[in-house]
């Protein structure tokens, strides 16, 4: 009988350890800034905390703001930033317009998504 009690609370922290939620594979820095005619824009930087993940797609203000998502600025060169495969502590860096201020951030990788929410 006392190992029935003794294993009881341990399958309870095991399964508890097992639903807590993964560590983010992803960090995520907004920035506002207003561009020299006057009209505000963000910028946002994700750096991979994994080995190898894949930002398949941001969105601030949930598809609000328009992504600057060309790699080329004025080229005819078609290359885009996204979809971009990092490893761990590479970022990416992209641009969003439509005179936004971020208050929401959702970005979409190859293993998963996580939104992020400023104030």
């Amino acid at each position: 009988m006392k190992i029935k009690h003794g294993l009881i609370p341990a399958l309870l922290l095991l399964s508890a350890q097992a639903m807590a939620a993964p560590d983010p594979l992803i960090k995520v820095e907004a920035s506002n800034s207003v561009h020299p005619a006057g009209t505000h824009f963000v910028n946002v930087i994700v750096t991979a905390l994994d080995d190898s993940v894949t930002i398949k797609n941001i969105d601030v203000n949930r598809g609000n703001c328009r992504i600057d998502n060309q790699k080329y600025l004025y080229s005819s060169n078609k290359e885009t930033i996204l979809p971009a495969a990092l490893h761990y502590g590479q970022s990416v860096s992209v641009n969003f317009y439509n005179n936004c201020v971020a208050s929401e951030v959702v970005v979409t990788t190859d293993k998963g998504a996580w939104r992020y929410t400023y104030h």
